[in-house]
């Protein structure tokens, strides 16, 4: 998987990876697209710089908030170690202009959450919502619970 985002940041690199190239501006721009870019900056650069990315695309949410999720993250990330790589979880939508995607973010000490859901109001799509945390561990616990399991249902 590194070498696949090596390979991804290097192509960024050759072909000159700033807010001006098409494929990463305007219409052209998927959810997908800002998923790769966002882990790219991630990796590459800084949480702050991603995160100062995906919300440059929704002209809706204020330089104030998204300085304080990035300060936030930041100063939580620090107490994790070394970022190692990503899992996607989950992508799932309602209809074909809204679209949630889950990943787990995997650091030394322990793993973290991120969700990303997306809006295209139009022709072009935004970031609506990005949150993080920490707090899923419940959520396993909870899905092998053995009530869940299906040698156990009626």
């Amino acid at each position: 998987m590194k070498i696949l985002l090596k390979l991804i940041f290097l192509s960024f690199m050759l072909f000159g990876c700033n807010r001006s190239d098409s494929s990463l501006t305007g219409k052209s721009l998927t959810p997908e697209k800002m998923n790769e870019h966002f882990f790219s900056l991630y990796e590459s650069k800084s949480p702050k710089d991603a995160l100062d990315f995906i919300f440059s695309t929704n002209p809706w949410i204020e330089e104030t908030q998204a300085q304080v999720v990035a300060n936030n993250l930041t100063g939580f990330t620090k107490l994790l170690g070394s970022y190692q790589d990503r899992d996607a979880i989950t992508k799932n939508s309602i209809g074909q202009n809204y679209l949630l995607y889950t990943f787990l973010v995997k650091y030394d000490r322990q793993p973290m959450r991120f969700t990303f859901i997306y809006y295209k109001p139009k022709d072009k799509w935004q970031l609506q919502e990005f949150k993080y945390d920490d707090n899923f561990q419940s959520e396993i616990m909870e899905a092998s619970s053995t009530y869940r399991l299906s040698e156990n249902l009626p």
